[in-house]
């Protein structure tokens, strides 16, 4: 071989190296950007999940008291047998609706 043919070789083979290392700083750039990125996320998915039990929480409250507000239903179809006022009844009933209403309205939120 030829000087001239070692120094061709040399000079592909330390642009090949170039690439190479340009291509790996690439690629450390794109993994440390990548990382932030999965730590944000990891944050991010702690954040929803602690709101996510807290709602949860919320739901089974609000279904307890559903519950109750049903055993109290109950108990004013009862008066209403005793007492006979109808009008009264409804009102109640249309009370407890729109409380219901206004819960199921705060859950979708």
């Amino acid at each position: 071989m030829t000087d001239n043919q070692i120094r061709t070789q040399f000079e592909a083979l330390e642009i090949k190296l170039r690439n190479v290392v340009l291509r790996y700083k690439d690629l450390q750039t794109r993994l440390e950007l990548a990382t932030r990125e999965n730590e944000s996320l990891k944050h991010t998915l702690a954040d929803t999940l602690k709101e996510n039990q807290e709602l949860n929480k919320k739901l089974n409250q609000r279904v307890k008291n559903f519950k109750k507000s049903d055993k109290i239903t109950k108990i004013a179809v009862n008066n209403l047998n005793s007492t006979g006022n109808p009008a009264e009844l409804k009102e109640k009933l249309d009370q407890y609706i729109l409380e219901i209403d206004r819960c199921i309205s705060q859950l979708s939120k």
